[in-house]
């Protein structure tokens, strides 16, 4: 049975219609590419996030600003649920191994709302060391798992 893949056009308009405050900065039709930049508010600072879409490969979603914090030393990372490369991480949203995110769905109802919820957990982990946002840490190992479906 063949994936469904949602067209450029649909992602589009369901952030537009779901997130007014991400403004699609590059959109390529051609390309089946697009990407967002926009700003939310978890809990206690607000982020400018950045998202990047090709069509039936993973979204990426970096924090633009302000620079996320490290704790070097920590037991769980000095920056935990993120994938390489340390200077303009990735953030970790989901596992890719367990299929918790296919082309079928949207960015809009999915991918924004995780990135909340990391961030929610960041700035707990912040506070208490402790990263209480669950799944298993990427790294070097598992950061194969991010390349582009098939």
């Amino acid at each position: 049975m063949a994936t469904t893949i949602l067209p450029i056009d649909k992602q589009v308009a369901a952030m537009k219609a779901t997130w007014p405050q991400f403004a699609a900065r590059r959109i390529d039709r051609r390309e089946q590419t697009a990407r967002w930049e926009g700003s939310v508010r978890p809990q206690f600072a607000s982020y400018i996030l950045e998202i990047r879409y090709e069509l039936g490969s993973f979204p990426d979603v970096r924090v633009l600003s302000p620079e996320l914090v490290r704790l070097p030393g920590n037991s769980e990372g000095q920056l935990p649920h993120v994938y390489p490369p340390a200077e303009d991480p990735t953030l970790c949203l989901f596992d890719p191994r367990e299929g918790e995110w296919t082309p079928a769905m949207t960015i809009a109802s999915t991918t924004v709302l995780w990135a909340i919820d990391w961030l929610a957990c960041y700035e707990l982990w912040l506070m208490t060391g402790r990263w209480t946002g669950g799944g298993r840490h990427a790294g070097s190992a598992s950061a194969e798992a991010k390349e582009t479906m098939q």
